[in-house]
């Protein structure tokens, strides 16, 4: 099913920008190097990117990540308290 008809983005390219990290219709345009024209996808690319993000809450809370133990835990003595610095 063709979701935008200006640049033939049907369902199926949507869904493959979606899983590569689309949230919303202008990521999925850029995803495609192209830009919207007339907007009436957009609506439709919304509810669809809407839909993927629930799936990928719903399939994060049924199975979630497990926490990786740090790589100087056996450094740390356990009297002392264990404090993370942010990457960034």
């Amino acid at each position: 099913m063709y979701v935008c008809i200006c640049h033939a983005l049907n369902d199926k390219k949507v869904k493959a920008a979606l899983d590569k990290g689309a949230t919303n219709p202008a990521s999925v345009f850029r995803h495609h190097q192209c830009q919207v024209k007339c907007g009436k996808c957009v609506p439709m690319m919304r509810s669809m990117a809407a839909e993927h993000q629930a799936v990928l809450a719903q399939q994060a809370a049924c199975h979630p990540t497990p926490v990786p133990e740090p790589a100087n835990a056996d450094a740390v003595p356990a009297a002392l308290p264990v404090y993370a610095v942010a990457a960034e």
